[in-house]
């Protein structure tokens, strides 16, 4: 059975991709990891501007949060649209909020709410292709995720991976035509979890750091005897450099602790949530400051096409207030949230009519997502929707926006193009423009 918060009613299971794979022989898995980044890498040229932001956590609220119930409330719309949540002030001066997000609104002067959202994708397996890549799909043409598209443009920033979902992702994160060994690592297991342990940094059957040199040391007198042959062989040079990489990686002390949670003091843990969404939103502060270039934290129980508001109010919005506060807090607390640009988001938004069974249902025409930091101007309102939740009023903004906006936030020219394998060239952001209002 998919937990809750990795599936939707149209039963799209966002876990079936290809992993890292755990370590065997002297980390042999993550090794070949690194080789076909590298060539991946070198195999395009990369054009950088100045950048506002280090790295990127993205947010996914899977299953479509309703924006008329979190950051978009009509209470001048008649009662079959407007639902039973009132509106509350934040720090923001002039941005309203659901009150049952009174921790988020005490926030909001770091936070840029967008309002104008807009996509045609009303189903979720489109919906959330569009949001993570900025392309509706293409048949058979597997377009890459930000994460992806980041990772083998701007590479590692340390011994860890540069792309990393905690959660187990769909393949709408995945690097699509770049290749398997640029979708994201996942470290396995549940960072609530009192045992949580990352997959690929245990050591294992009997393995220790001494057998593990002493592998490395053997490894390295076979590759001397074989060395004057391959002199003149690029790709043998390389895979040395993977190899040791690999080995770095995994005998990094710093790598290993970037994962430990026990290493933070358990009033913080206590105040993010214990519970998977908290724990790994610490996590991914963690991460970050580990130098990873790009963490996506997933949280479902967004699909609500009945019942929505004692669900919310009784479940989803209090853990999300209570980790999301937390998070954005402690960002800037630790001085991570100038270098780091935050990504909230699901695949659309739901319908402001409520329906017969007491829910929404799918609306992407017009919905909301949050950003922050990196060079986000917080406190700021993009867009607006009409009166009732239905279509955007002003300043509408496209999922190729966005991508654009993540893109330029990174250092990356939007307007470069990358090349599948078959030679076909699609341009980071097809179309896009950057938020400008969002920007600092």
């Amino acid at each position: 059975m998919a937990h809750e918060w990795l599936s939707d009613c149209e039963k799209f299971h966002r876990r079936d991709v290809l992993r890292v794979g755990a370590l065997s022989f002297m980390g042999l898995t993550l090794s070949k990891y690194f080789a076909l980044a590298g060539e991946a890498k070198k195999a395009s040229p990369l054009t950088q501007t100045t950048g506002t932001a280090d790295s990127v956590i993205l947010i996914w609220l899977a299953g479509g949060p309703s924006h008329l119930d979190t950051w978009d409330l009509k209470p001048d719309a008649p009662l079959e649209i407007r639902g039973t949540f009132k509106p509350i002030e934040t720090s923001a001066k002039g941005i309203q909020i659901s009150e049952h997000l009174p921790k988020v609104a005490k926030q909001m002067d770091k936070i840029c709410l967008v309002r104008s959202m807009t996509s045609p994708a009303a189903a979720h397996e489109i919906g959330t292709h569009y949001m993570l890549t900025g392309f509706l799909p293409l048949p058979g043409f597997a377009v890459p995720s930000y994460g992806a598209v980041a990772a083998k443009l701007l590479g590692p920033r340390s011994a860890l991976p540069p792309y990393i979902a905690i959660q187990q992702p769909g393949s709408e994160m995945g690097a699509g035509f770049l290749g398997a060994a640029l979708n994201p690592f996942c470290p396995g297991g549940d960072p609530n979890s009192g045992n949580f342990q990352v997959r690929d940094l245990e050591m294992s059957g009997g393995m220790t750091t001494q057998k593990l040199d002493r592998r490395k040391a053997l490894r390295e007198t076979v590759d001397n005897a074989f060395r004057l042959q391959e002199r003149g062989s690029d790709t043998a040079r390389a895979v040395d450099s993977f190899y040791n990489r690999a080995y770095t990686l995994l005998s990094s002390t710093e790598a290993r602790a970037a994962f430990d949670l026990s290493k933070e003091k358990g009033e913080l843990r206590d105040a993010y949530g214990r519970n998977t969404f908290g724990q790994s939103l610490l996590l991914s502060r963690r991460l970050v400051e580990a130098g990873v270039r790009f963490t996506t934290v997933t949280l479902g129980g967004w699909d609500n096409h009945s019942n929505i508001f004692n669900a919310l109010a009784g479940g989803s919005l209090p853990q999300f207030d209570q980790s999301f506060s937390t998070f954005i807090a402690d960002m800037a607390q630790h001085g991570l949230l100038q270098r780091t640009m935050i990504v909230v988001m699901g695949e659309f938004g739901r319908s402001p009519l409520i329906n017969k069974d007491g829910g929404r249902d799918h609306h992407p025409r017009v919905f909301s997502t949050l950003l922050a930091g990196g060079g986000i101007k917080g406190g700021t309102l993009v867009g607006s929707s009409d009166a009732r939740g239905m279509e955007p009023a002003s300043d509408p903004v496209r999922p190729e926006d966005l991508s654009a906006t993540i893109y330029q936030a990174l250092g990356l020219d939007y307007t470069q193009s990358i090349s599948s394998p078959e030679g076909v060239r699609i341009a980071l952001s097809r179309g896009g423009s950057p938020i400008r209002k969002a920007l600092v």
